[in-house]
């Protein structure tokens, strides 16, 4: 699945949403934005870093708390946050959840492996296995990287 703008993924059981704003082919490759809502308190991602990708997110409402470089940080409302290529991070909701653009640069198939990885968690009634999840991670070599 290619996103396009305004594709919406909301996952009901992790309580997500993801909205489009611009993709891959709509930037001739330079980034891909989405605008991701988080619930109170969201699970944590694993440890991971982008080879090649720059994350830019700009928090719209609530608090993401995570680790960047190995330091604790949390941010608010109208706060700004830059991850660079090859950074390990993580991050994740607070108690209030999270509203937040997040702008990965270049584009590469970040886009595609959104949706692969809504696509796995969908066609397992919203809960996919560690190695479903890592199935579809591991064709993303380029954009994603367990840390």
């Amino acid at each position: 699945m290619n996103p396009e703008f305004g594709t919406e993924l909301i996952n009901p059981r992790a309580g997500t949403k993801t909205v489009f704003l611009a993709t891959a082919e709509s930037t001739a490759g330079a980034y891909v934005e989405i605008e991701m809502t988080y619930p109170p308190d969201s699970a944590k991602p694993p440890l991971h870093k982008h080879p090649a990708q720059a994350e830019h997110f700009t928090v719209l409402a609530g608090r993401l708390d995570g680790v960047r470089a190995g330091e604790d940080f949390t941010v608010g409302a109208g706060d700004e946050l830059t991850v660079d290529a090859g950074v390990p991070h993580q991050m994740w909701a607070g108690d209030d959840g999270a509203t937040f653009r997040w702008r990965t640069s270049p584009a590469l198939r970040t886009g595609e492996m959104f949706c692969a990885l809504w696509e796995v968690a969908r066609d397992n009634d919203w809960k996919p296995d560690v190695m479903q999840l890592f199935g579809v991670i591991s064709q993303y070599d380029a954009e994603f990287c367990l840390c």
